[in-house]
């Protein structure tokens, strides 16, 4: 029992991020469905059974049985789809590769070992994190529409796997606590300006069109937040990292289920719009509040730039939003009844935003299992915790 558990074994971050899983699985079939390629029953099989791969490569422990579990979820994801498209390949072996040299390349038994001095060579260590960067880069740019309804929306790969390998790594790199987050405000600068460029260009798209590339953008704008957390190496922007992961996913799904009916429903549309910006009640509130705080003590001209990006996000999503009602045109029909898809992430941004300290106890016990609490931070993290937030030390 104890070698299963060394080696594979759901922990309090797999845990946080199962319910995500959820979500992705009801919208992979949603889109099989509406698509024609399979029948209802069909799709949702699939569609759970690739949920079950991506949970167990949150449940591994060793990068040897991750990279074994993400190969089968390769080869699911590939099933579904019918072919292999040439961006996923990249970034898919990107993340792979990490896994594979850590996994034969190491002393490194496992994830939690990956943070011992010795156990993992300066160079090897390098590599990985190269990779991982690569990885999480390529998944999350805005870079082919056409890859909407191909990827993950909500539960990429690349952060899991970087969540588990590089977080435990940089540890021994402070200069990965620099350089990276850098990298990750950069990409979610790039996603909000091709997503204020598209709500400017609105006229030349189709609506469908445009909700594919609001969508593409918001979720690369929401989960660089999620990655420049985790790379930051600090265990408040750590916690807020998981909790956006929430609060992106919740927002998206929000988006996705108001934005592609007929006739639009603009007080959820809206109301989407705020749980993506974050605003007061809602969970992305908790989250980017958390983020800021953390980044402003170790890196106030970071936290300028994660402020400044989000306050572009919210005025290209804005437009973007307005532009799509505008599309729409006006339709004497009654906007149809808020789905159980706008409903259920409404709820539970409000819930998890209004009384959040069981979700941030919850969500700083997830930072702790990735191995990125780091000794002296408690001192930090107690300074905000006049806020509200209860965050345990590490």
């Amino acid at each position: 029992m104890n070698d299963l558990m060394s080696t594979f074994w759901p922990d309090w971050f797999a845990w946080m991020v199962a319910p995500v899983l959820g979500f992705e699985a009801a919208r992979s079939a949603r889109i099989q469905i509406r698509t024609g390629r399979r029948t209802p029953r069909d799709a949702y099989i699939v569609s759970a059974g690739e949920g079950l791969l991506v949970f167990s490569c949150l449940a591994a422990r060793t990068p040897l049985v991750f990279l074994v579990c993400a190969l089968l979820h390769v080869a699911m994801a590939a099933y579904r789809e019918g072919s292999i498209w040439r961006r996923g390949v990249v970034s898919t072996g990107s993340m792979l590769g990490a896994a594979g040299v850590l996994a034969f390349a190491t002393q490194a038994t496992t994830f939690e070992t990956l943070a011992v001095s010795g156990l993992v060579d300066e160079s090897i260590r390098s590599v990985a994190l190269c990779l991982l960067v690569a990885s999480c880069v390529l998944s999350l740019l805005p870079v082919k529409v056409e890859d909407e309804a191909k990827g993950a929306q909500v539960a990429p790969m690349a952060l899991i796997a970087f969540a588990r390998m590089a977080v435990p790594l940089s540890t021994q790199e402070p200069r990965a606590t620099l350089v990276i987050p850098l990298i990750a405000i950069g990409v979610s600068l790039v996603s909000a300006l091709w997503l204020l460029t598209a709500g400017m260009r609105a006229n030349h798209f189709e609506r469908e069109s445009l909700v594919s590339e609001l969508l593409v953008c918001e979720r690369g704008v929401l989960f660089s937040f999620v990655w420049m957390g985790f790379a930051s190496g600090d265990q408040e922007t750590g916690v807020g990292a998981v909790i956006e992961w929430w609060a992106g996913a919740l927002a998206l799904v929000a988006l996705e289920s108001s934005l592609r009916v007929k006739v639009l429903p603009k007080p959820m549309a809206f109301f989407a719009l705020a749980m993506a910006v974050g605003l007061p009640g809602t969970v992305g509130f908790i989250a980017e509040d958390l983020l800021a705080h953390g980044l402003l003590e170790l890196r106030p001209l970071l936290a300028a730039g994660f402020v400044a990006v989000g306050a572009v996000n919210a005025a290209a999503l804005f437009l973007s939003l307005v532009n799509v009602i505008a599309e729409g045109g006006y339709d004497p029909r009654e906007a149809p009844p808020p789905t159980a898809g706008m409903i259920i992430p409404a709820f539970l941004s409000l819930l998890i935003g209004l009384a959040p300290r069981p979700f941030v106890t919850g969500a700083s016990l997830a930072h702790e299992a990735t191995g990125g609490a780091q000794e002296g931070s408690h001192a930090h993290v107690m300074g905000h915790a006049s806020d509200g937030y209860d965050i345990p030390p590490p």
